[in-house]
């Protein structure tokens, strides 16, 4: 796991070993941005066009995670036949990963706006998705630092059509419920038999006090090698990717970028 180097960033630095976690985070029960999710590889370059090619490349799924696989010491009790059949699960999970968003495009200052995210595929137990201002992982910040305002907690419909409240109620009692970042349980994506999950999050947002043109995407944090037994060791009692934490096997992935226009 690579250490952030300004100290100011501390805290962030502490989600980012959070996020990798396929259980969730185990304390940071906040906003988060993706730059925070360390250990997770880009499904896309285009997420990464203010790095040097070199950089960028290295934080790509085939770099960062693919690669890994074939020569890493947390892979070398499986055989080369084993190797490829690893490989072949954690494409397939890349393959039917999809994240989109809807929202409206022309808004008055300060009204109230629903915002939803539909989130598919992911090896689980846990998926995460946030509210950010760009599509850039290395610059994107929570939606709230470009004006909008989350207004209560998020409705949060998990794999099995029920809603979810129990990220939200690890909140202490007098804290804003209004968080830009989610996460949602029971994702059971298995390779071996092709189930992929699906959730639905709906924001309520107030727009922004200044008019303008702002920008609104949503980030899909999510595991891969879990998908497979082969993928799965157990650690400390509970499965675990077979790579670790520090593997690349978690991926962050954009949905399209919305421009709101605020009146």
């Amino acid at each position: 796991m690579r250490i952030f180097i300004p100290l100011g960033m501390t805290a962030l630095a502490m989600s980012s070993i959070a996020v990798a976690d396929p259980y969730g985070p185990p304390h940071a029960v906040t906003d988060m941005a993706p730059f925070c999710a360390t250990c997770h590889a880009s499904t896309s370059l285009t997420q990464l066009p203010d790095l040097r090619a070199d950089t960028a490349a290295a934080e790509s799924v085939e770099e960062k995670h693919l690669k890994q696989i074939k020569v890493a010491p947390a892979y070398k009790d499986l055989t080369p036949s084993e190797r490829n059949t690893l490989l072949e699960a954690v494409r397939w999970v890349d393959a039917q990963a999809t994240i989109t968003i809807q929202a409206p495009r022309q808004v008055k200052r300060n009204s109230r706006i629903e915002v939803k995210v539909v989130t598919r595929g992911g090896a689980g137990p846990v998926v995460g998705v946030s509210l950010v201002d760009s599509v850039l992982r290395f610059q994107a910040r929570p939606i709230g630092s470009s004006g909008f305002k989350v207004i209560g907690p998020p409705l949060v419909i998990g794999p099995d059509e029920k809603v979810q409240t129990a990220w939200i109620e690890r909140r202490t009692r007098t804290a804003d419920l209004g968080l830009a970042t989610i996460m949602i349980s029971g994702i059971a994506g298995n390779a071996e038999t092709r189930h992929v999950d699906e959730t639905r999050i709906t924001w309520t947002l107030r727009c922004p006090p200044e008019p303008g043109i702002y920008r609104l995407a949503a980030v899909f944090y999510y595991g891969t090698e879990k998908a497979h037994p082969l993928g799965t060791v157990l650690r400390n009692g509970r499965p675990e990717p077979r790579g670790g934490s520090d593997s690349g096997s978690g991926r962050v992935m954009f949905s399209d970028a919305i421009t709101l226009t605020v009146n």
